[in-house]
């Protein structure tokens, strides 16, 4: 029984986010690790959120209401994020880190996502690149 990529794009994006807070906690120490971990998590949760509320709105929602919705989603982590720097004292640094699976991870999620859709049909771009030329070329080959 085979994945839905939508499930096959969340583990990876678990994995990234996990693998960011070891490397964190590697390099770093407890501090930054767990201020790391906290960035991961909250980018885990923004994440989920935003897919939650895109579906609503494809699903037939009302797209304005869901529209600042999304406008408050993010709102509301600048906020979560100026609190834990200025109140609870998180380091920023580790925090970034973190957080940087908000950007890094769907983008990397979805190489390693569409590449195993290419190699589970049988379909791949010349040499596995990404330039659209040479796979336009291999694609005259055949």
């Amino acid at each position: 029984m085979s994945s839905s990529p939508s499930q096959r794009m969340n583990r990876s994006l678990l994995l990234i986010a996990a693998s960011v807070t070891c490397v964190a906690f590697a390099l770093w120490g407890a501090q930054r690790g767990t201020a790391a971990a906290i960035g991961a998590g909250l980018s885990l949760i923004n994440w989920f959120a935003l897919r939650w509320l895109v579906s609503r709105m494809f699903e037939g929602g009302n797209k304005a209401a869901l529209g600042l919705c999304l406008m408050a989603k993010i709102g509301a982590l600048i906020g979560v994020v100026y609190f834990l720097i200025s109140r609870v004292q998180l380091d920023p640094l580790g925090l970034a880190f973190g957080l940087g699976v908000l950007f890094v991870g769907p983008a990397v999620a979805g190489l390693l996502v569409s590449n195993s859709s290419r190699a589970a049909s049988g379909r791949s771009t010349a040499s596995g690149s990404l330039n659209p030329s040479a796979a336009a070329s291999a694609r005259e080959e055949r």
